[in-house]
């Protein structure tokens, strides 16, 4: 028998023992053994068609029991468009369409004189119809499972895989809230955060950029810890091409379990948990800034990996230069000083303000650089002005000549073929490489542009900041 697993066999809880902190599990019903049973032998390793009795199954023992509906359930929860749309009839006209296309394709095979298997083409679409009337089981039984989990009195958080943004804020102690920040099924920007809010005051040591590039969205999400992992993705040469988002069902035991932790540590000893949770979390993000300040080379690691012990600790080199190494350093150096005002709350519990000097004064040390970025920036922007002006000096007559063709093409119709059309083809070749070249000069202009704006912007956000 299978180990049982998390959000597929029972939902993980944080609960309260009568002001200790524990965990506990509730079961995942399965609402529909026997209609699965029935299901798994319609849909057997035979390759008859049988379709005209698994509908009538579906609307005789099904229909009356599964309601359409669309549930925000993720099958895997670092991968794109996951919510289950649970819809019998249109389920029921696609088994059809399939049906019917089988047998499309086995009779225009059979035309060409070649071999059809039927029954292999029945057992593939069985076993599909078996999949997603499963999965439509799956997503009621978890949404049961999360109304029960809701009633228990003292259950204070539960796993789960619902699809989508959510961030649902439980009070843990009287002065610990937890708020569980997940955005599963959006594939690479997929994420899995907690924030820890401590006497009314955000532990966010930590942020990241989420950017939704094919919805032009972009958030900050500000944060206590992450429990994603990363992996690299490499090219046949064993280039990194990228790094993938890796979000599994396991990793809510480490979530729960650093809940527990930290709430428990509160109870018994705040001194301690004020130096675990604030004091060091403050202690690592200076002294990670004056690494960045000092240094051109970097390993990262992710720092959620801590949390998720049976995997490896990936490290990974970022060695970059020019703008690029100045960007960065300016995103990481006068982009912390949007914590200070967060590190100042700290000093409710905790005298933060050699946290503030230290970070205002590597701005202080690093502020000159971006200036001198500003300017070196500016002057390849006019170089690429000035390459840009000289390249349209020749494009714009190829610009000239292709209005002459296409007039010419409407004046002499059909005969513009045979009058131009091997001079045509010869200028297309290069008037469209010219298109190319004045793409590449544009970008280059448009990025210099936006180099030098996000670098203004964050002069501001210094200048307003240590005024």
């Amino acid at each position: 028998m299978s180990k049982p697993e998390i959000n597929e066999d029972f939902l993980l809880l944080l609960i309260d023992n009568n002001g200790t902190i524990g965990t506990d599990t509730i079961d995942i019903v399965k609402h529909f053994e026997n209609e699965n049973k029935k299901l798994s032998e319609l849909c057997g390793t035979n390759g008859n068609d049988n379709i005209d009795q698994i509908v009538s199954f579906i609307r005789t023992e099904l229909q009356p029991k599964l309601p359409n509906k669309t549930f925000k359930y993720c099958k895997d929860l670092d991968k794109a468009y996951q919510s289950v749309h649970v819809n019998l009839e249109g389920g029921i006209k696609t088994f059809f369409d399939r049906r019917d296309l089988i047998y499309t394709n086995k009779k225009l095979t059979l035309n060409e004189k070649k071999e059809f298997d039927l029954d292999s083409a029945f057992r593939d679409l069985k076993s599909e119809i078996k999949e997603r009337i499963e999965l439509w089981f799956k997503v009621f039984d978890i949404e049961f499972a999360y109304d029960k989990a809701k009633a228990i009195p003292n259950v204070l958080s539960y796993s789960h895989r619902i699809s989508g943004w959510s961030s649902p804020e439980y009070k843990i102690t009287d002065n610990l809230k937890q708020e569980i920040k997940t955005n599963f099924g959006y594939g690479s920007v997929s994420y899995f955060f907690l924030l820890f809010t401590f006497k009314n005051i955000q532990i966010t040591p930590l942020s990241e950029w989420i950017d939704y590039r094919y919805s032009n969205f972009s958030e900050v999400i500000r944060y206590t810890r992450s429990f994603t992992s990363r992996i690299p993705v490499v090219d046949e040469r064993g280039r990194l091409k990228y790094y993938k988002t890796i979000i599994e069902n396991e990793y809510w035991n480490y979530a729960i379990a650093f809940t527990q932790n930290a709430a428990n540590l509160s109870l018994t000893n705040e001194d301690e948990f004020v130096e675990k949770y604030i004091i060091s979390e403050c202690e690592k993000m200076v002294n990670g800034l004056q690494t960045i300040y000092a240094d051109s080379e970097f390993d990262l690691i992710d720092e959620n990996q801590f949390d998720i012990e049976d995997k490896d600790t990936n490290r990974y080199r970022l060695d970059i230069k020019g703008f690029e190494l100045v960007s960065f350093k300016t995103e990481k150096i006068i982009g912390a000083l949007d914590f200070i005002g967060k590190i100042i709350e700290y000093n409710k519990i905790i005298p933060t303000d050699k946290y503030v000097s230290r970070i205002k004064e590597l701005n202080k040390q690093f502020i000159p650089k971006v200036h001198k970025a500003v300017a070196e920036e500016k002057v390849e922007l006019h170089q690429a002005k000035n390459e840009l002006a000289n390249f349209l000096i020749g494009h714009n007559k190829l610009v000239e000549k292709d209005k002459f063709y296409n007039n010419e093409r409407i004046r002499l119709r059909e005969k513009f073929k045979e009058t131009y059309e091997s001079e045509h083809i010869e200028f297309m070749a290069i008037f469209m490489n010219s298109l190319d070249q004045l793409a590449k000069h544009n970008h280059k202009v448009n990025l210099h542009t936006e180099n030098i704006q996000i670098l203004i912007n964050y002069i501001e956000k210094y200048n307003n900041f240590m005024e």
